[in-house]
């Protein structure tokens, strides 16, 4: 894949070109900053199934993601694979390598093709450390994420696998213009088989039934949740299914 960077602060990456300042953690650098930022960055092109890191790696960087999508995963002793997140473009990982310097806490695999720029581990490390904007987006990225992990236990708490998928709804569902509410790049149903620790034939037809119910409508991609009540009771227990 062809990379070029552009004086503009762009990083052109064949037919996509995405600004840095689409990064949380950048938006506040000064151009000179952020062409520092480019210069260092090293591309990587993945296909879906690549391997971007394994649980146990050396620490090596903070990664960005450009275009694509990614998952994080934990593999349990019995074997199994737990799903922990995705990861979508403008999203940063590896932080907590990058701060520690100790070995990366999961697996992430892409999910589909994906564009992944990794900024060496000692370059991300003085941003960290010596740049007061970075350090104040770190911090508010690192409380996101330990909210975000907070709600992901508590759907795995949900004893009822379809309660699990229903709530894992309510908390993707948000208000669209002209006053929809949706469901925005759905992931695949494996994908949320894994993060929700129940098979893809129980989300399938959890999912049917809803739509059945005339609770959702499928879109392409998303879902349109024409019963926004509907979907809560169910995500939280408190109303049953009905068609």
């Amino acid at each position: 894949m062809s990379v070029f960077y552009w004086p503009d602060n762009r990083v052109l990456l064949g037919e996509c070109d995405m600004d840095l300042r689409g990064f949380d953690i950048f938006k506040w650098l000064q151009d000179e900053q952020l062409r520092g930022v480019l210069q260092s960055v090293r591309m990587r092109q993945l296909e879906r199934h690549d391997v971007v890191c394994n649980k146990g790696d050396m620490a090596d960087g903070l990664y960005l993601l450009f275009s694509g999508q990614l998952q994080v995963f934990d593999i349990t002793a019995d074997g199994r694979e737990v799903g922990l997140n995705l990861i979508k473009p403008g999203a940063f990982f590896g932080e907590l390598s990058v701060i520690d310097d100790l070995p990366r806490s999961a697996h992430i695999v892409a999910i589909e093709p994906s564009s992944v720029g990794v900024l060496p581990q000692e370059t991300a490390r003085r941003l960290f450390y010596q740049v007061p904007e970075i350090a104040e987006a770190m911090m508010k990225h690192l409380t996101g994420t330990v909210r975000s992990m907070s709600r992901h236990r508590l759907l795995l708490g949900i004893p009822n696998a379809s309660q699990r998928v229903y709530a894992l709804l309510e908390q993707m569902s948000k208000l669209a213009p002209g006053g929809l509410v949706v469901v925005q790049n759905m992931p695949r149903q494996q994908e949320m088989a894994i993060m929700l620790n129940t098979s893809r034939e129980t989300v399938s037809r959890a999912i049917a039934e809803l739509v059945r119910a005339g609770v959702v409508q499928k879109d392409l991609r998303r879902l349109i949740v024409r019963m926004p009540d509907a979907l809560r009771q169910l995500a939280h227990g408190s109303g049953g299914l009905q068609g």
